[in-house]
């Protein structure tokens, strides 16, 4: 098992299909050019658990709010179905705290949608509280 950043262009190519699980919405050219803007604009940045073949995904990037100080956000967070409960999601999301911790953030955030309920049991196991309500509104 690796867990390492997805720098290039063929590896982030290369993530399309598992991301795509989680944001099907996104045709692979709006993928890889979202990613593209997001990584210049905003330090985001993917990281993935190979273990003979990617198995999972996360998209992160580092903020800085008054209330909290320096945090690492866990923006997209995903494994394949087949291959939950295998421990690959506890390993990168472990990783990326430690990341996190070297990068000197004050807390690790994740938004999860309100009806990933399996998701949010996962996250609650590993140590994460649920501390507030996000809201949104749609413009277009």
């Amino acid at each position: 098992m690796e867990i390492a950043f997805l720098d290039d262009e063929a590896a982030i190519d290369r993530s399309y299909a598992l991301m795509a699980r989680l944001r099907p919405r996104l045709s692979r050219g709006d993928y890889l050019a979202a990613v593209s803007r997001l990584m210049a604009a905003h330090g985001y940045r993917l990281v993935g658990l190979h273990d003979d073949g990617l198995r999972a995904l996360a998209g992160i990037r580092i903020g800085e709010w008054l209330h909290t100080g320096r945090y690492l956000e866990v923006e997209d967070l995903v494994t394949a179905e087949t291959d939950r409960s295998r421990g690959y999601g506890r390993a990168l999301l472990g990783w990326i705290a430690g990341y996190a911790r070297q990068q000197d953030c004050r807390q690790l955030r994740l938004v999860s949608g309100v009806q990933r309920v399996d998701a949010h049991r996962f996250y609650q196991r590993e140590g994460m509280a649920w501390e507030a309500k996000y809201f949104s509104m749609d413009l277009a």
